[in-house]
C-alpha cells in the first residue's frame, strides 16, 4: 500500500515525525504522500501546515481519520486521547503509528493491542530507543559469551520537567492529560530497553515522589527490578530544573566476566568495556558504535547509512518512521508493535502499584 499520511498533533512529537516523514518522501526513501494534519491550536496548526505544505489541514482529528485520501495515521496527541483515536483509526482500516505511552495503563494498552491484531493492520508504537545505536550495540555486547552471565545493572534517566525549555509542553504537568509523570511519560522507554536486555520481570519494588507538587504527576521514580533471568536492576527516572540537560541517560551493566557503561548520549556515546582478558578498560568510540549499529540493525540503503553516520539530527526518529512506512508500503507487520508496549505498560503499572502500597509486587 502506498502510504498517504496524516498526522494528528503538531506538538514536539508531531513535528519530529512530520520532519522525518517529509525527509523520507522528499529523498525517495519511501514512495508516498504527506496529505493531512489535525491540530486544535490554530497558531501551531497554521505554522506547521505552511512548513509541511500539506493540502488538508483541520482542527478535528476525526475528520482527518475519515479523510478518504488518508490511509496511514500518526497519533501524536496528549496520552489521554490515544486510545480513542487509535481505535477509530483501526476501525477505519488504516495503518497506525501511535506515540508512547499507548495509554494511561496496561488495561487500555491491551485493548488497543487486541484491536490492532484483530484488524490485521500494520501498526507501530513510538518506543524510539529501539533505534538507538548505543542501546542496540550494548544489547549485542551483552550477548557475547565472553562477557559472562549478566548480574546487575544501574540505569538513570533524567530530563528537565518538560513543561519548560524547548519542550514547552502544554499538557505534561496536567494529570488529566498525561495520566502520570516521569515513569509513564519518559521512562517507559527505559523499561522497554531493560526488558529487551534481560527478559521478563519476576518481582519489583518502587517508590515515587512529587517534588514539583504537580498533583498526580510524579517527578521521581525509583525501582528495584528482579528479572526471571536472575538479573537485579536499579532504575531511577527524574524530572528536574537543569535546563541544559535535556533528555539524558546513563547505564552500567555488570556481568560475571565484564562490565559495560555509557552516559548521556544514546545516539553515539562511546561504550566503555572492561572484560577478562583485556589489558585494561577500553572504549568503543562513537564512530565504531554507529558502524556496529548499521550492521546489527541491517541498515541496507546506502543513503540511510550515510545519514546515520552524520552528526546527530534526529536520525532515530527518521529510522523509526522509515521502518513503519516501509512496512506499510510492503503490507506487512512493523516493529516494535503494540504487543511490545503492553508488557512495558504492565511493568510500569506494577511499579506504580508498589509505590502506592509500599509493597513488593510479584509479576506473573
Amino acid at each position: 500500500m502506498r502510504p498517504r499520511i496524516g498526522i494528528i498533533g503538531a506538538g514536539v512529537m508531531g513535528q519530529a515525525h512530520g520532519k522525518a516523514v517529509h525527509f523520507c518522501l522528499k529523498n525517495g526513501l519511501i514512495d508516498g504522500e504527506f496529505v493531512g494534519l489535525a491540530e486544535p491550536d490554530p497558531e501551531r496548526r497554521d505554522s506547521y501546515a505552511r512548513a509541511a505544505g500539506v493540502p488538508f489541514v483541520t482542527g478535528d482529528p476525526h475528520a482527518l481519520i475519515a479523510h478518504p485520501e488518508i490511509n496511514t495515521v500518526y497519533v501524536c496527541t496528549p496520552t489521554v486521547y490515544h486510545r480513542e483515536l487509535a481505535l477509530e483509526v483501526l476501525a477505519a482500516g488504516k495503518a497506525l503509528f501511535c506515540e508512547k505511552p499507548l495509554a494511561f495503563d496496561a488495561a487500555d494498552a491491551r485493548i488497543m493491542r487486541d484491536a490492532a491484531k484483530a484488524a490485521g493492520i500494520t501498526h507501530q508504537v513510538g518506543l524510539v530507543l529501539r533505534f538507538s545505536p548505543v542501546v542496540t550495540v550494548t544489547r549485542d555486547l551483552l550477548r557475547d559469551p565472553a562477557m559472562g552471565t549478566p548480574m546487575t545493572a544501574v540505569m538513570v534517566d533524567d530530563q528537565y520537567f518538560p513543561i519548560q525549555g524547548h519542550y514547552r509542553s502544554t499538557w505534561r504537568g496536567d494529570v488529566r492529560l498525561v495520566g502520570a509523570g516521569t515513569l509513564l511519560e519518559h521512562a517507559i522507554h527505559d523499561i522497554d530497553v531493560l526488558v529487551s536486555y534481560f527478559g521478563r520481570v519476576r518481582r519489583l519494588h518502587g517508590v515515587t515522589r512529587h517534588f514539583f507538587e504537580k498533583e498526580g504527576v510524579e517527578d521521581l521514580s525509583s525501582a528495584t527490578l528482579e528479572f526471571a533471568s536472575g538479573v537485579v536492576v536499579s532504575h531511577t527516572s527524574i524530572w528536574h530544573n537543569l535546563l541544559h540537560r535535556g533528555s539524558s541517560r546513563r547505564m552500567l551493566v555488570v556481568c560475571k566476566d565484564g562490565q559495560l557503561s555509557w552516559q548521556d548520549d544514546d545516539w553515539h556515546a562511546p561504550i566503555r568495556v572492561d572484560q577478562n582478558g583485556a589489558a585494561a578498560e577500553y572504549a568503543i568510540p562513537s564512530h565504531d558504535v554507529v558502524e556496529r549499529y548499521i550492521e546489527s540493525a541491517g541498515v541496507a540503503d546506502e543513503r540511510l547509512r550515510e545519514i546515520v553516520r552524520a552528526p546527530y539530527a534526529g536520525q532515530d526518529y527518521l529510522l523509526e518512521d522509515y521502518t513503519f512506512l516501509k512496512a506499510v508500503s510492503d503490507d506487512r507487520p512493523s516493529y516494535p508493535d503494540f504487543d511490545v508496549a503492553v508488557y512495558a505498560h504492565e511493568v510500569v503499572d506494577a511499579i506504580y502499584r508498589s509505590a502506592r502500597e509500599g509493597a513488593v509486587i510479584e509479576l506473573e
